[in-house]
């Protein structure tokens, strides 16, 4: 169902837009509070992209991972070098050609999407905790409604939906 536009003579958001609003505003520091908590000084962007890329794909020759930043193999690989140090992807031959090499997420690789997701339900879990019963049973029906709505948009355009 469309949207209904914002009343010009009151610039009154839709409701749609205020819930955008809400949903998507993020102050400076509350940015720069993720993004601290997101690498902890030990991994940078570029390594939280190489993961995401990999938990997302599955393992990748080291072309398709240069391909996906945007760099050359030689800058690709010196990226995997400094993670593979790390222990959060590590290299493996095929077995069938020996010559192929594929970038793989390590347990350790794994543990920084699984630590994330638990840090962030820790605050959520702060946060809702400052909720009513009612605030709550009402934010989850619009969750949920939001994710039907998500569902269905990626089942017309024949897409995976994310989570």
């Amino acid at each position: 169902m469309p949207r209904a536009a914002s009343s010009a003579a009151t610039d009154t958001p839709v409701p749609a837009d205020a819930l955008l609003d809400e949903l998507t505003g993020w102050a400076a520091g509350d940015r720069l509070r993720m993004f601290t908590a997101w690498h902890r000084g030990a991994l940078s962007l570029v390594h939280l992209s190489v993961l995401a890329l990999l938990e997302a794909r599955g393992p990748l020759p080291m072309s398709a991972v240069a391909e996906a930043l945007d760099v050359s193999q030689a800058s690709a690989t010196g990226i995997i070098d400094r993670m593979e140090e790390r222990g959060i992807v590590e290299r493996q031959r095929a077995q069938d050609d020996r010559r192929v090499v594929s970038i793989h997420l390590t347990e350790g690789g794994v543990a920084v999407f699984r630590d994330m997701v638990e840090q962030r339900r820790a605050r959520l879990r702060r946060v809702l905790g400052e909720l009513t019963p009612d605030e709550i049973e009402g934010f989850l029906k619009g969750i949920r409604a939001m994710r039907g709505a998500r569902e269905r948009l990626h089942a017309a355009m024949n897409e995976e939906p994310s989570r």
